[in-house]
């Protein structure tokens, strides 16, 4: 009895719901709850429209839902920044919640199916928002809950992530409309709906199945050598060790283990941290010593991150991120988060990241912010908002077989960007980064089964470098093949495959969210219209 009045209580369906969406977000707990995680958030919704709640009861009742979501499956972010983790939380609980309200105007003007086909393009449509604007924080995209089971999301190679998040909404809308056919007492829908929601759930996974156990890995095998340095980012990376130390480190293992058939090295994110000038690359000590190692190993190309800058001459136009430099006002300089590759011919391609983690390493809307960078992580001496690059660099190899798309960090959280390199020209893809930020928390592991999706949506085996871990080899299927666990210090030695064949997604982008942002505005529309017809015959009925 206590239990069915605690399913009464909406307080406990929000904070429910907010539990079932964040569970698949951790490693080892069920996945399978995204697909019904709505269902108790919807049903305590209902149940406050039927007693005329007033809106902004509403809106705190569901607000608590997504920040419990929120703060559930990201609280590790404060572990690198508070105030980062605080608005993380907030704005995208916020942001939640303002799509459903936007959900709620047009469920109450029109009908339950309108209202449901209305949140689930409006949900997509802001999924695909945060992946495009500046104050971008996509991490709890649905589809991304699915990362760590490569077996049922081998369409996404079609689809891309927000496909995932296509899937899981229909079936928690159907699953729903049983619960509200069976509350409503109409039986004869309930075994139409439930066969409904049997195809809905298992056509995807059958097809996924089927594409799993058919796939092959192709193109050419290609060995790689990933080292793992392990090196603290708070006590050693940009204070205790010295970068000299740090290149010892990284050079030692890969000379312990390099063998004639290594084609590639890959070091993390920021691996050298000397701040070098871009036009000075040639002469900087640690990139030197890059040099004679690929000279002692015919073939091998080196790729590594590093803390760049970029020295504008002056009257030269400068970009925006651009600051003058201190000991001469005359000049300006950029700095970067980039990645590099050491070859025999040293022609020295650089790469700069350009997907930035807001609030750590750009601040949205400089003209209004730009007083908030101080807050920023100190990368080496390297705060506030870093340059860009408009285009997706391709790394390639020295006889010109072999182009790496050098994935820096936070970018392969964003599929249709990672879409761009294979576009360019990428047929192997690289994650460098940095994920000792965050201590051993779910952070690190969430973000390596972003990786996996990667893999998937454009079928390009992946070879990543995380500084403290997790570092893999990851094939075409999105699974982990090899991997160098938190916190340790050593190399992973394996082959990818180098594939020239392009998928669907990496093609054509996101184009469900494109079409989910159409048909948002088409239901929005709709709804504006039936309001304003209501309060129209409202008018006359009074005048009458």
């Amino acid at each position: 009895m206590q239990l069915k009045n605690l399913f009464k209580s909406n307080f406990f369906l929000m904070l429910l719901s907010g539990l079932l969406l964040a569970l698949p977000w951790y490693e080892g707990l069920p996945s399978y709850t995204i697909f019904f995680g709505f269902v108790p958030l919807f049903v305590s919704y209902y149940r406050l429209v039927e007693q005329k709640t007033g809106f902004w009861k509403i809106f705190g009742f569901v607000y608590l839902s997504f920040f419990t979501w929120n703060i559930l499956a990201t609280w590790w972010i404060y572990n690198a920044t508070v105030i980062g983790a605080l608005l993380a939380v907030l704005l995208s609980a916020l942001l939640m919640t303002i799509v459903f309200s936007i959900y709620h105007f047009i469920h109450i003007n029109t009908s339950k199916t309108i209202g449901a086909f209305a949140f689930i393009t409006f949900w997509i449509a802001w999924e695909q928002f945060f992946h495009n604007s500046e104050i971008t924080w996509p991490w709890l995209t649905l589809g991304n809950s699915l990362g760590n089971h490569p077996m049922v999301i081998q369409w996404y190679e079609y689809t891309g992530v927000l496909g995932g998040s296509l899937w899981i909404l229909v079936v928690n809308f159907f699953i729903l409309s049983q619960i509200t056919a069976y509350r409503e007492r109409v039986y004869g829908r309930i075994a139409w709906f439930f066969s409904d929601v049997l195809l809905f759930f298992t056509i995807p996974f059958a097809l996924s199945l089927y594409i799993y156990f058919n796939h092959e890995e192709k193109g050419e095998k290609v060995n790689v050598l990933i080292v793992q340095p392990n090196i603290d980012p708070y006590n050693e990376k940009f204070s205790g060790l010295t970068n000299e130390q740090q290149m010892d480190i990284m050079l030692n293992l890969a000379e312990e283990n390099i063998d004639s058939t290594i084609r590639y090295v890959v070091c993390p994110e920021t691996a050298i941290d000397d701040r070098i000038w871009e036009h000075q690359l040639a002469d900087n000590e640690s990139v030197k010593r890059l040099k004679a190692f690929v000279d002692r190993h015919p073939g091998v190309m080196w790729i590594t991150g590093l803390v760049s800058l970029k020295l504008y001459e002056p009257n030269e136009p400068v970009s925006h991120t651009a600051r003058k430099l201190p000991y001469d006002e005359r000049y300006y300089y950029d700095r970067y988060n980039s990645a590099i590759q050491v070859d025999t011919l040293f022609n020295l391609p650089i790469y700069h990241k350009s997907k930035l983690v807001v609030g750590v390493e750009m601040m949205p809307y400089p003209q209004y912010l730009k007083f908030l960078e101080k807050l920023s992580i100190d990368l080496g001496g390297i705060t506030g908002s870093l340059g860009t690059q408009p285009d997706r660099g391709v790394f390639r190899s020295t006889d010109g077989k072999y182009g790496v798309g050098p994935i820096i960090c936070y970018e392969s959280v964003f599929g249709e960007y990672v879409a761009g390199y294979v576009q360019n020209g990428a047929n192997l893809l690289f994650v460098i980064t940095n994920d000792g930020w965050w201590g051993d928390t779910p952070g690190y592991r969430q973000h390596l089964s972003f990786s996996r999706i990667r893999a998937i949506e454009m079928r390009r085996s992946i070879a990543r470098s995380a500084n403290t871990g997790i570092s893999a080899i990851i094939n075409q299927r999105g699974e982990v093949i090899d991997s160098l666990g938190w916190w340790k210090r050593g190399v992973i030695k394996g082959s990818v495959y180098a594939n020239n064949a392009t998928t669907y997604y990496a093609r054509h982008g996101d184009y469900i969210g494109n079409i989910s942002a159409f048909m948002a505005l088409l239901s929005l529309a709709y709804g504006i219209s039936r309001f304003l017809m209501r309060r129209k015959k409202q008018e006359s009925m009074s005048f009458s």
